[in-house]
């Protein structure tokens, strides 16, 4: 939860308040006998919504609007406190997809991408039966006969990672949005999980990486092979890669926008920068002229300039070129050869991949990544590791 800027709620003052996410709580308790509560306002984009915490729940009651103000969500909180009202009585006839899509909408501030991500997992995969049942009507069951179809043409690690995004849908549900419906019920999407033999993949050398490098350049394919350097130096993750534009390209920094990294937020406002040196900046530029990149927004490695290359696409060149060269190595594997390798060499990854943002609360909350103390630790460890790798590939740079 954000943390929440108190005052004395008044309509006049809610109406005043920007629209940027950010929840405010009333300064004034609510009292009914021994118990206390809170009224709280959260603010999106687009809306501001009233909310009461009592009981260790954030009960949703409603949007501010010129009919519904501070008066009727007091009156509403202390009914609910009393038993005479039902929390959010919008939920009981909404469907588990309708009840889905709300939580998702509300969960935004975590960051789009991630966000996207379970949303398409959630509609892509739970059946139509399930989403369109109201929440407390789902049995185990139903979710039983869902995974038995389900793991007829697709994978059980596949299940497992579909799985959690209904279970936390319902696990939100039952203590936001609908918890008088689900109090003391148990979860039905909980514990159907699959047993599932944890794979290892092997994780290239770093002598390797001149076999990978050299594979993707025999093979002929500009807009992999790119791809594949930009991995092998940065260490970025193949969806940070597919969302890169000109305008990120800042001198020599490559500066990511808040949520294009998977450790920046709504909330921690991080944009991730990685240092590029003098180098790997010409070969970055060599790309923009050699795949006719020019205006600002445009995607640097893209078919068609609008939509990124594909993970399909691309695996497929990948796979033939590593496999036809005989490396059987993921994708995902150059990442923890680069991590692994800074290691060894006394060499902290975390300011090339990012897990610098959540090592502690300090990290988290109170680090100034902006400043210049911390541009220069970024750019030392960046610069050790692309040079180190420019001097393994010199002879094949370009």
């Amino acid at each position: 939860m954000l943390k929440a800027n108190k005052f004395e709620f008044s309509d006049k003052k809610i109406d005043a308040l920007p629209y940027v996410e950010k929840m405010y709580s009333n300064s004034v308790w609510l009292r009914n006998g021994l118990e206390e509560a809170k009224l709280k306002l959260r603010v999106y984009k687009t809306k501001k919504s009233f909310c009461l915490y009592f009981n260790e729940r954030l009960i949703t009651l409603g949007k501010f609007t010129e009919t519904y103000g501070v008066a009727h969500a007091n009156s509403d909180a202390l009914r609910i406190m009393t038993g005479t009202l039902t929390p959010n009585p919008e939920s009981r006839g909404m469907g588990f997809g309708k009840l889905g899509a709300k939580i998702f909408d509300d969960k935004e501030s975590k960051g789009r991408s991630f966000v996207d991500v379970n949303r398409r997992k959630f509609f892509n995969n739970v059946p139509r039966s399930i989403l369109e049942k109201q929440i407390n009507k789902i049995t185990r069951e139903d979710v039983i006969a869902w995974k038995e179809t389900f793991l007829r043409d697709k994978s059980q690690a596949y299940w497992n990672k579909v799985l959690e995004v209904p279970t936390n849908i319902w696990n939100e549900a039952s203590k936001t949005y609908a918890f008088s419906l689900l109090e003391n019920r148990r979860n039905p999407f909980s514990c159907i999980k699959e047993e599932v033999a944890k794979q290892t993949y092997p994780v290239p050398t770093f002598n390797q990486l001149k076999e990978i490098w050299r594979a993707l350049r025999s093979h002929g394919h500009q807009k992999v092979l790119a791809i594949v350097k930009l991995k092998i130096l940065t260490g970025m993750h193949f969806s940070e890669i597919q969302k890169l534009r000109l305008r990120h390209i800042q001198g020599e920094w490559l500066v990511m926008d808040v949520g294009q990294h998977k450790n920046s937020n709504n909330q921690n406002q991080i944009r991730h920068k990685i240092y590029l040196s003098p180098q790997v900046l010409k070969l970055v530029k060599t790309w923009v002229d050699m795949f006719e990149v020019v205006e600002p927004d445009q995607l640097l490695f893209s078919h068609t300039g609008v939509t990124p290359i594909s993970d399909k696409s691309f695996n497929s060149v990948w796979l033939r070129a590593t496999r036809s060269a005989n490396l059987d190595f993921r994708f995902d594997r150059l990442r923890h050869c680069l991590i692994t390798d800074m290691k060894n060499s006394d060499h902290d990854p975390k300011y090339i991949t990012g897990h610098c943002y959540l090592e502690n609360t300090a990290s988290k909350f109170y680090t100034d990544w902006d400043s210049e103390a911390m541009a220069n630790k970024f750019k030392q460890v960046n610069l050790f590791w692309q040079t180190k790798v420019y001097n393994l590939v010199n002879n094949m740079w370009f």
